[in-house]
């Protein structure tokens, strides 16, 4: 198994990376040669019913994913932690305001509060990291804080403490390092949701796509759906970018484990 997500991975990322590389980014339109099919003069995977390149539309579209989707679960990450530590240092201020916090944000469907961050703020790339922190930020805190409860009740933490260590230095010294799997395990597990849902945003015409790079994996699955019988692989390739990107990061989740 270990050998065929290298495979997949390496086939995946290193077709991104040329796409972007070398072809032109999607975002011109030319009818002339629209629904092309594959293997077309100039067009290895065919154009959609603009006339943009589908193998281009992949590539950048599968990159603006990566980047957008990793730094927005690491701020999520990074967020949980500091309602975590806040949590540690002064619990009866963090149960009167975060524990029915928590308790509503779970409830929840994580997609509905996305939508409804998404319904309130400008469409931006930042709107969207603020949609995935307020989708995902409560399982995260639990997750940390439930941890953090069991490392403060630990003989060496307490033999810190009687020493005269810091409310700093423990963090540094006993918190970080015994929440480093933790983090890990978070981050790993949090991916392929965070490429759903992105997917899902651009699917329903939210900006997901960062710059000038064209639309997202999902905008391009919404656009060509009623013309598949014209051109299968406009509608195809993102679905597949799509799958490929949830399996190659969230399969780290069990190297990650051991």
């Amino acid at each position: 198994m270990s050998h065929l997500l290298t495979i997949v991975r390496f086939l995946f990322f290193g077709l991104v990376t040329a796409g972007v590389l070398f072809l032109p980014k999607p975002t011109n339109v030319d009818l002339v040669n629209n629904n092309l099919p594959i293997f077309s003069p100039g067009f290895f995977a065919g154009t959609d019913r603009l006339g943009r390149d589908n193998l281009a539309l992949f590539c950048y579209g599968s990159l603006s994913t990566i980047i957008l989707v990793i730094p927005a679960r690491i701020f999520t990450i990074f967020v949980s932690f500091l309602l975590s530590s806040f949590a540690l240092f002064f619990p009866k201020k963090t149960d009167f305001v975060l524990s029915g916090i928590v308790s509503v944000s779970l409830a929840i469907p994580s997609l509905l509060s996305a939508l409804i961050v998404i319904s309130l703020l400008p469409n931006s790339p930042f709107t969207i990291f603020i949609a995935i922190l307020v989708s995902d930020w409560a399982l995260s805190y639990e997750t940390l804080t439930a941890k953090i409860r069991e490392i403060k009740q630990s003989s060496y933490l307490s033999a810190s403490l009687c020493m005269g260590a810091k409310s700093y230095h423990l963090v540094l010294l006993h918190y970080l390092p015994a929440l480093r799997d933790i983090f890990g395990f978070l981050f790993f597990s949090g991916l392929p949701a965070v490429v759903m849902t992105t997917a899902l945003f651009s699917y329903l015409g939210i900006q997901t796509s960062l710059g000038d790079t064209g639309p997202g994996l999902g905008e391009q699955i919404a656009f060509s759906k009623d013309y598949f019988d014209k051109s299968p692989v406009s509608v195809l390739l993102p679905i597949v970018a799509i799958l490929t990107l949830v399996y190659s990061l969230g399969s780290n989740l069990k190297k990650n484990e051991t």
